[in-house]
C-alpha cells in the first residue's frame, strides 16, 4: 500500500470519529472513559514493576516494554485516546474532512473522558484498598512528585517528545498487517518514551488521581500544573511533530503531479 493511502486512512478514522461523537456522543464518551480505564490500569501494574524491579538488571527495560499493553489495549478495543487523537484529527482536518473547530470539540471530549476513566480505576483501586497499601517511598509516588516539580518548560518539551512517539508507534501500526506486528510495533516504539521519562499527560492523569487519593505528598495544584504544560506539549507532539508532517510529506496524486511540473 504506498504512503498516500495510510495518510487516506488516518484522515478516514479521524473523519468517523467525529462522526460516531456526533451521531452518538454516548457511545464516543465510554470509548473514551474505557482508554482511561485501560491506561490507568496498565499503569497501575506499571509502577508496582518500578517498584519491585528496581534493584534488578534491566528492570527498566522490563518495566518500560510492559508500559506499551496499555496503548496496545486501547487500538485493540477500538477505546479513544486523547494523545493518539492530536494525530488522527490533524491529519483528516489538513484533508478537509474535519475541521479545526470540530477537532478542538472532539479533543476536549476525549480529554474528559479519559479523566473520568482515570479517577473510576483510581476509585476501584482505593476501595479495593490497594492504593493504602502502598508505602509512602513506593515507585507511584516518588515518581509522581517528581513529575509535578519540574519547570513548566521541561514539562511542555517532554510532553512534546512524549506524543510524538506515541503518535509515531500508531502511525507504524497502521503498515502492519498482522496483530502481532502491531503488537511488537507497539511495544517496542512506546518503551522509548517511557524509558526517557517524558511527560505523556493521560497516563499522568492515572498517576495523579492514585497518588491523590494514597500517601502520595503532590498537591492537586501542583497536578494541575503538571497537566496544562504536558498536555499542551502532547499537543503539538501529535500536530507539529507528527500529523502535519504525516500529510504534507504524502501529497494526494494532484498535488504530487503539481509539484514535478
Amino acid at each position: 500500500m504506498p504512503d498516500r493511502s495510510y495518510v487516506e486512512k488516518a484522515a478516514d478514522s479521524g473523519l468517523n470519529k467525529l462522526k460516531l461523537l456526533q451521531n452518538d456522543p454516548r457511545r464516543y464518551a465510554l470509548r473514551s472513559i474505557l482508554a482511561g480505564m485501560y491506561l490507568t490500569i496498565t499503569l497501575f501494574a506499571y509502577w508496582m514493576m518500578v517498584h519491585n524491579l528496581h534493584d534488578i538488571p534491566f528492570g527498566k527495560v522490563i518495566t518500560s516494554l510492559f508500559f506499551g499493553v496499555g496503548l496496545i489495549i486501547i487500538v485493540f478495543t477500538n477505546a479513544e485516546l486523547f494523545t493518539s487523537n492530536t494525530m488522527y484529527l490533524s491529519v483528516s482536518s489538513v484533508e478537509g474532512k474535519t475541521n479545526w473547530k470540530e477537532t478542538l470539540f472532539l479533543w476536549t471530549v476525549c480529554f474528559l473522558g479519559n479523566l473520568m476513566g482515570a479517577l473510576i480505576v483510581a476509585g476501584l483501586l482505593y476501595g479495593a484498598g490497594m492504593i493504602q497499601a502502598l508505602p509512602v517511598d513506593h515507585a507511584l509516588y516518588t515518581g509522581a512528585a517528581h513529575k509535578v516539580h519540574q519547570a513548566g518548560s521541561e514539562i511542555f518539551f517532554k510532553g512534546i517528545l512524549a506524543n510524538w512517539v506515541v503518535c509515531l508507534a500508531v502511525r507504524l501500526a497502521l503498515r502492519c498487517k498482522e496483530d502481532v506486528a502491531k503488537i511488537m510495533v507497539m511495544m517496542l516504539v512506546i518503551s522509548i518514551f517511557v524509558y526517557s521519562g517524558y511527560e505523556h499527560s493521560i497516563a499522568n492523569l492515572g498517576t495523579f488521581s492514585i497518588s491523590l487519593l494514597g500517601n502520595g505528598s503532590i498537591t492537586y495544584s501542583e497536578a494541575l500544573h503538571n497537566l496544562l504544560f504536558s498536555t499542551l506539549g502532547n499537543i503539538v507532539g501529535g500536530v507539529v511533530f507528527l500529523g502535519l508532517p504525516f500529510a504534507y510529506l504524502n501529497p494526494t496524486e494532484s498535488q504530487d503531479a503539481s509539484l514535478k511540473k
